[in-house]
């Protein structure tokens, strides 16, 4: 077995939830049709190990949650989930990404993405139960895209992205449907 984390969250994850990128771009998109953010565009670096994935499913007939059929979905959140999880590797540091997309109204992202958080804390816990070799310790990052006017609209899309502290999750608000490259999320993250 690999003493890579990504490569075992990859192997925990099941294939259907893959992200997967064409070329070194990888595409998180939301298939609602109302949605007003329907896309954010991640330019990777093919010198960077990365995987990602994305628990966004919707509900089929019935109440059962396709991705949390455990939980009763009339709990309301209880089965939320964010658009995307990335997990990168700088140097010997493992980042994990939170990607949560909303169109005008960003209420409740915040849950959202602490959700999301919780999940992935969930599936390293159980990772390192049944490999105690393994380091699983990640550090976190949020990343709001919205449709609404966000204090970083404008910016050029090469530009470093700023993360403030949202109740103990470092958080960057930045405006959807666009492109980004990966160095913009990373080139800052040690700094706050």
């Amino acid at each position: 077995m690999s003493d890579n984390l990504i490569d075992i969250v990859k192997l925990a994850i099941k294939q259907e939830f893959h992200l997967v990128a064409d070329d070194v771009t990888l595409l998180i998109e939301e298939k609602q049709p109302d949605a007003k953010c329907k896309f954010v565009e991640i330019k990777l670096k093919k010198s960077m190990y990365y995987f990602g994935f994305s628990l966004h499913k919707d509900r089929e007939k019935g109440n059962n949650d396709p991705v949390y059929p455990f939980f009763n979905a009339q709990y309301e959140g209880i089965c939320s989930k964010d658009d995307g999880i990335l997990f990168l590797q700088k140097s010997n540091k493992v980042y994990v990404l939170l990607i949560q997309m909303k169109s005008t109204n960003t209420k409740g992202y915040l849950q959202q993405l602490k959700a999301a958080k919780s999940f992935v804390d969930f599936v390293l816990q159980r990772i390192k139960i049944f490999n105690n070799q393994i380091n699983t310790e990640v550090e976190f990052r949020g990343l709001l895209f919205s449709c609404r006017r966000t204090p970083n609209e404008g910016t050029h899309k090469k530009e470093k992205l700023t993360f403030e502290d949202r109740n103990g999750l470092l958080v960057s608000e930045n405006p959807g449907n666009n492109t980004y490259y990966i160095q913009q999320f990373i080139e800052k993250i040690n700094e706050v």
